[in-house]
């Protein structure tokens, strides 16, 4: 969603009078409303569930009432296709992926490039031209109140700007180890004594029994994606794993640093706001990016916490040096 965020927006600047709508599963709903580019979002269907295909199906006839003329399809899903190929929109652009040609109007072939390209590519066909992310998204005045609160329970004033760190990916194999986290966290609360952290204490991140001792390292746990959101608005800083909260962070017009193992930054950095700075952290193996089917086609064994060697290499004192160099460059 996030590195669609370029895409959405061209579209919105190159047909200016359209009601553009917008479709999100459950958990990722309120996020999507935060898009400012979008005027109405409809709920898809879950992932799973014992009511999902009756879901997917009530879905499917709420798209069909909305008498929608063009559907570009960001999700590469054959889910997806069907969904608006149900729902009898004429114009129907997509990638050519997950065996759907058949279901689509126009099919645009998968670019080996950024991703964030591949969903301009799309948008192309309904006139859009490319352009820079200017406004992500729009935290709203419910979500900034989570922060207050945060802000207040940690001990910190209102003005200050937080380092956000985030262990947390959706796959193991694509987060860097738990223990180089919190040795992270207290490295820089060590050479930046007046810099505050937060931590975010989310899967497949494990924090010992007892972390923190340092008053400057708060853990943040439990939070919504919107919530998430307005917290990483407030910090001066991201650094963390190649996932979905690192774009949310650039789309919030945060300078980030990505750890990248068997994702590329080359496919996968995130494209800021308002001219955010990206720092990708990368070993840059040669089979990087690879499919991630860990570890089937893996040429290297896993470490012993069932990492790959490209994501093991990048030390703390790698990732902490960057850090210290944007924090000495008064950024």
């Amino acid at each position: 969603m996030m590195m669609a965020l370029p895409a959405i927006q061209s579209l919105r600047a190159a047909l200016p009078e359209a009601h553009l709508v917008g479709m999100a599963r459950p958990e990722h709903l309120e996020l999507a409303q935060r898009i400012s580019a979008l005027d109405e979002i409809i709920e898809a269907g879950p992932r799973t569930g014992v009511d999902r295909h009756r879901l997917v199906w009530a879905a499917m006839r709420k798209l069909r009432s909305a008498d929608l003329d063009a559907a570009v399809l960001l999700a590469p899903s054959f889910e997806a296709a069907l969904t608006v190929w149900f729902a009898g929109i004429p114009v129907r652009v997509g990638h050519d992926t997950d065996h759907r040609v058949a279901l689509l109007s126009r099919v645009v072939p998968v670019r080996a490039g950024h991703r964030a390209d591949g969903f301009q590519d799309l948008v192309l066909q309904l006139g859009a031209k490319a352009s820079s992310v200017e406004v992500g998204l729009q935290c709203m005045p419910s979500d900034r109140s989570y922060v207050d609160r945060q802000l207040e329970r940690s001990g910190f004033g209102p003005d200050v700007r937080p380092i956000f760190i985030n262990p947390a990916a959706a796959k193991k194999p694509r987060a860097w180890a738990s223990d180089r986290f919190c040795q992270l966290a207290e490295a820089i609360s060590e050479r930046h004594p007046g810099v505050p952290v937060f931590i975010h204490d989310h899967h497949p991140f494990d924090r010992p029994k007892g972390w923190p001792s340092a008053r400057s390292i708060s853990v943040v746990s439990g939070v919504s994606l919107v919530e998430l959101a307005a917290l990483m608005e407030r910090c001066s800083l991201y650094v963390g794993n190649d996932s979905g909260p690192m774009h949310l962070a650039a789309a919030l017009g945060v300078p980030t640093i990505g750890i990248y193992g068997p994702s590329s930054p080359g496919r996968t950095s995130p494209r800021g706001a308002k001219g955010a700075t990206h720092i990708p952290i990368s070993a840059s193996f040669e089979c990087s990016p690879c499919r991630e089917r860990f570890f089937d086609e893996c040429p290297s064994l896993p470490t012993a916490d069932q990492r790959p060697p490209c994501l093991n290499e990048i030390s703390v004192e790698t990732v902490a040096a960057e850090v210290d160099h944007w924090l000495e460059a008064g950024s």
